[in-house]
């Protein structure tokens, strides 16, 4: 997979399949766009593309950054599996949220022979958000593509979107946002000094200053693939405050099974794969030792592997 920042006329691509988007999470209903992109691609004997940005526009126009399903470099990595040829990656600029669907387009043209665009049906884009799918249909045969338009994705009665993802994670719905995700929502985070309270407690963990883009799950206890090294490990993840010692402060903290290592100044990523409980206060840390133990003993029980 080629990444390439920005429009770049060294030279042109020919017989491009793409589409365009943010991509949040890069869900079910992601997949099945770019599923069609690359298999068209390949039987065309073309090049898959997809537009996309490090940012999302809603950061531009709000003027506060949006918390994301997956940062950059996440998204980057989950493409590469994909069978993608190129990603262009577009800031997003005053200059670029001011051109008209039509100059967008052309814009594009410069540096990529469209053959097929293909989109969501809920797509938008350019000034205003003038241009959608009508529009594109619209202009297929001046602008000289074909358009493939993918009907979106549900899950029951409910459409698959990365602002239903959200929600669901915010609420804690770990496993409803694995279900459209296909895959398990992630905490990304370097590991900092803690107050060693679970050290005390026989239960060491690993506190986490998490990636400031990242959007994190609800306040609760959760289980968790942890991922150091490459290797994987399970753990307990508490997310939030911990009121058995009068710490209100939201943090996110990881106690990994059988691991000591030190770890201090390590990125760790951590897979959500079931909330157990909510944050609890206890009458003193014995108790929350014994709730640890119990913690454990649940997480055990879970299909760590299946999603």
């Amino acid at each position: 997979m080629e990444v390439r920042r920005g429009f770049s006329q060294r030279e042109k691509y020919k017989d491009v399949i793409l589409t365009i988007g943010f991509y949040d999470g890069i869900h079910k209903g992601h997949q099945e766009i770019i599923r069609y992109v690359t298999g068209q691609a390949k039987r065309r004997k073309g090049k898959s593309c997809i537009i996309t940005f490090p940012s999302h526009p809603f950061g531009f126009f709000s003027g506060r950054p949006l918390s994301l399903i997956t940062t950059w470099e996440e998204k980057e990595e989950i493409l590469a599996q994909t069978g993608i040829d190129l990603v262009v990656l577009l800031d997003f600029t005053s200059q670029l949220a001011s051109l008209s669907p039509h100059s967008f387009i052309e814009k594009i043209r410069q540096v990529l022979e469209i053959r097929e665009i293909v989109v969501g049906e809920d797509f938008v884009f350019g000034n205003k958000r003038e241009g959608d799918v009508r529009w594109l249909r619209e202009n297929e045969k001046v602008l000289e593509y074909k358009l493939k338009v993918i009907p979106s994705l549900k899950v029951g009665q409910e459409k698959v979107s990365s602002s239903l993802i959200r929600h669901w994670l915010k609420e804690g719905e770990v496993k409803k946002a694995t279900l459209w995700l296909g895959r398990y929502p992630t905490i990304l985070g370097k590991v900092i000094k803690g107050k060693r309270r679970g050290r005390n407690l026989g239960c060491p963990t690993a506190n986490l200053e998490p990636h400031p883009q990242k959007l994190l799950p609800g306040p609760g206890v959760y289980a968790g693939r942890v991922i150091v090294g490459g290797n994987y490990y399970k753990g307990i993840v508490n997310v939030g405050s911990k009121p058995t010692f009068k710490d209100m402060s939201f943090g996110v903290e990881v106690h990994i099974l059988g691991f000591q290592d030190d770890i201090y100044g390590e990125e760790i990523k951590i897979e959500l794969v079931a909330r157990l409980r909510e944050i609890e206060q206890f009458s003193s840390s014995l108790d929350l030792a014994k709730r640890l133990e119990e913690d454990k003993r649940e997480a055990e029980k879970l299909n760590w592997y299946k999603l």
